[in-house]
């Protein structure tokens, strides 16, 4: 059976720099591509006139997109569907017969805390693939491919992913494990020396387990991991800043809090390093 990338296009910036980072990766992955749009015709849906307007409008953005497409990418097969709809709604719908969804950021800096909006994160967080969100700046000459892990099933779900991924783009798998120590209430207190090595040994312990695990997945690829003492989402972020590609666990769940993205990479969404693919605990993913 032929994978399948879904691309969300829109003719935006950020929409071309999914793009061209979704066509690249399809190439890398010998994948089939579908270049999707959502159409919201909701505000016509009293004026028939208005909306054939509307779809021939997008079907029009559709078809100079898929020019674009195969003028950077002639090797890759495309495919075009527009789709009436909410954008999260339908996206949901498609990704159940996807490898992989992409979609852009209105992120256009790599300023720490500036939040993007919200439509990649919800994407991310309803979606049945995994889902890879792609920032506007420029990612210039990158390499690797960086997991976070914490030991958690989720975690090793990502693992997995991303040892196949470093496999076919043949890139060097670095895997991350970030600690930190809380701080206590009471400022006269302090943690022992003793608990805090006990912390680090135990987050090593999780490295070692993880790349053990990364080895058997993928034998023949370089493995790199790196314990950051820091708080998760900023340790995975400086982590990632040259990263071709960061990939992050989300816990999943069912019904309306399959909406929200757990704490670590809904954080990791708002300070997007590099490219990041999104993987669900609840989904089967594969490469």
């Amino acid at each position: 059976m032929t994978k399948k990338i879904v691309i969300g296009v829109d003719g935006s910036e950020p929409a071309r720099a999914a793009l061209r980072w979704g066509v690249g990766f399809a190439e890398r992955t010998k994948s089939d591509v579908e270049l999707f749009y959502v159409i919201d015709l909701t505000p016509f849906s009293d004026t028939p006139v208005f909306e054939s307007e509307a779809l021939a409008e997008g079907q029009k953005m559709l078809d100079q997109e898929l020019a674009y497409a195969k003028s950077i990418a002639p090797g890759v097969t495309f495919t075009t569907n527009l789709a009436p709809g909410t954008p999260t709604a339908v996206f949901e719908d498609e990704s159940k017969g996807a490898e992989l969804v992409v979609v852009g950021t209105h992120k256009g800096s790599k300023l720490p805390n500036v939040i993007f909006g919200s439509k990649p994160i919800r994407l991310a967080a309803s979606a049945h693939s995994p889902v890879a969100v792609v920032p506007t700046y420029d990612l210039g000459e990158r390499h690797d491919v960086v997991v976070a892990v914490d030991g958690s099933e989720t975690a090793n779900k990502a693992l997995d992913y991303a040892a196949r991924a470093a496999a076919l783009l043949g890139e060097r798998l670095r895997i991350v494990a970030a600690w930190t120590i809380p701080a206590l209430p009471a400022t006269d207190v302090a943690w022992s020396a003793q608990i805090i090595e006990e912390v680090r040994n135990e987050t090593r312990a999780v490295l070692q387990g993880a790349k053990e695990l990364a080895a058997k997945t993928e034998p023949g690829i370089e493995i790199e991991t790196q314990l950051v003492e820091a708080e998760p989402v900023r340790g995975i972020v400086e982590a990632a800043k040259d990263a071709a590609l960061l990939v992050v666990g989300n816990r999943g769940r069912k019904g309306l809090t399959r909406l929200f993205l757990g704490s670590v990479s809904h954080g990791v969404l708002n300070n997007i390093p590099a490219p990041v693919i999104i993987i669900r605990a609840d989904e089967q993913a594969g490469l």
